[in-house]
């Protein structure tokens, strides 16, 4: 490069540096535009046309401001132009996730997982004793407010209002009500449930309750063993209904110091019940939508860790697209799978079939027994039996099995 075109350009570099600073006085700022006119009029000496757009000679103009507005970084619109072009940049394809300001994961993901866990408080509270009285109580408001501006509503449509209003009465509902240093521990505890959830919660990928170790989906495909797969029985009105899915997500609400585990559950559908023993289904390959307010009982995702049991699926070798379901395994520790009293299954046996047929053996029967049975337990049944020997504590055999 030329000398003096080299010269021209340490100039041009000096001017950015120049007017970059915090503090820079006057007089250096009266020169330093003389040396720009200077520096600009060389540019069209030894660059082609080509080179000079619009944004050039704004230069001129720079030196001028600092005197007027002061530092450049105080009133320069260049750092807001160019956070403009990047927030232009998600306007495309919102699919994405690699980005610096997440705008889409606050749009599309951070979105639903509010409206979950919203939902998931919802069930909880629903299912906490000291919560029914106020469940009870908004139902009959929700009908009396209905009653009184003429509109005839179902069970259903109340049981909807209820689901999206609840959590939001029932706090303001408590606020009413203020405790204070003579309220009662029970007054407390429903103050504070009111106010909802924690919102740092924990999630899991494995969880161990009712004498079951559950995983999530996703770290079942990880493991050599199936431990996602659920089944819990439910009323819809006066119809039980038994319910299959498998576990999508592991959530521990926490509510003033109590901890209570929720799964989220993708439910199967096309249940059918071929006999006695063989139940086959389809469980969708894809996560559940978001659990929003008008999402039906059938479907609800979210369910309290301890009213569900574990069962095992199978692929239906006729029909791939459908699993066979099967009764999961229990950690059995002590008698008839004891473990302690909070383990021991309030909730019956966790059979998949329902054995209310009187003209079959009662399916207690049919159970292997797990008590040691009478006379002499501990001998072999294989005693006796030639060619078959024991190694003993007073003898040593290398005989095994005879061939």
């Amino acid at each position: 490069m030329d000398a003096h075109v080299r010269e021209m350009l340490f100039g041009l570099c000096n001017f950015f540096d120049v007017i970059s600073r915090k503090s820079v006085g006057v007089r250096q700022l009266r020169r330093l535009q003389e040396e720009i006119v200077v520096i600009l009029r060389e540019l069209e000496m030894y660059f082609p046309p080509a080179f000079f757009d619009v944004m050039v000679h704004l230069l001129v103009h720079i030196v001028e401001d600092i005197i007027q507005l002061g530092p450049t970084f105080l009133h320069s619109m260049m750092p807001f132009r160019r956070m403009n072009g990047v927030i232009k940049g998600h306007l495309g394809n919102l699919a994405g996730w690699g980005h610096r300001e997440g705008s889409r994961e606050m749009h599309v993901d951070f979105k639903g997982r509010i409206t979950d866990f919203e939902r998931a408080n919802l069930v909880a509270l629903q299912h906490i004793d000291v919560v029914d009285p106020w469940v009870v109580e908004h139902k009959t408001f929700i009908a009396t407010t209905y009653n009184d501006q003429g509109q005839q509503r179902t069970d259903r449509d109340i049981i909807k209002e209820h689901n999206s209003t609840f959590t939001r009465w029932f706090k303001d509902k408590m606020l009413t009500y203020p405790i204070d240093e003579d309220s009662s521990a029970e007054e407390k505890l429903i103050f504070a449930l009111s106010q909802g959830a924690e919102h740092n919660l924990m999630t899991f990928q494995a969880y161990d309750i009712n004498g079951y170790t559950f995983y999530t989906e996703e770290k079942d495909m990880k493991s050599d063993y199936q431990n996602s797969g659920v089944t819990m029985e439910s009323y819809t009105g006066d119809i039980k209904q038994r319910y299959y899915g498998k576990i999508e997500e592991i959530w521990e609400l926490s509510y003033a110091g109590e901890n209570v585990p929720m799964f989220r559950v993708r439910w199967a559908k096309n249940v059918v019940k071929e006999d006695r023993h063989f139940t086959t289904m389809v469980i969708p390959e894809a996560k559940s939508k978001t659990a929003g307010a008008k999402v039906t009982a059938k479907y609800e995702p979210w369910v309290l860790a301890s009213q569900v049991d574990q069962c095992f699926f199978i692929t239906d070798p006729q029909k791939p697209s459908r699993v066979v379901v099967r009764r999961g395994k229990r950690s059995i520790i002590g008698m008839d799978g004891a473990a302690n009293e909070l383990d021991f299954d309030q909730y019956g046996d966790p059979k998949m079939e329902d054995d209310d047929d009187d003209d079959e053996e009662p399916y207690t029967t049919r159970r292997s027994r797990t008590t040691l049975p009478k006379g002499r337990p501990f001998k072999r049944r294989s005693l006796g039996v030639p060619g078959l020997n024991y190694s003993t504590a007073r003898k040593k055999s290398n005989k095994i099995v005879k061939r």
